[in-house]
């Protein structure tokens, strides 16, 4: 099938929102304790996240303005 228009042909260049981008960090406590840690998301993963924090924020705003309401009526 050569005219499939329901499977999109692959970009030849990549788009700025589907390049990785990476990140390490490397924490230390004294001699005993160190941690290490590597991410790697696309600029649209990360606008994805923080739509999702923003409407777990948003959500756990009403849940704690309903629970004052109540508790303000004995």
């Amino acid at each position: 099938m050569t005219g499939n228009k329901l499977v999109p042909k692959e970009p030849s260049v990549p788009s700025a929102l589907s390049r990785p981008q990476r990140a390490a960090a490397r924490i230390q406590f004294g001699e005993r304790f160190s941690a290490v840690s590597e991410a790697e998301v696309t600029p649209a993963g990360l606008l994805a996240v923080g739509g999702m924090v923003g409407m777990i924020l948003l959500g756990s705003a009403a849940v704690v303005l309903a629970a004052g309401r109540r508790s303000r009526r004995g």
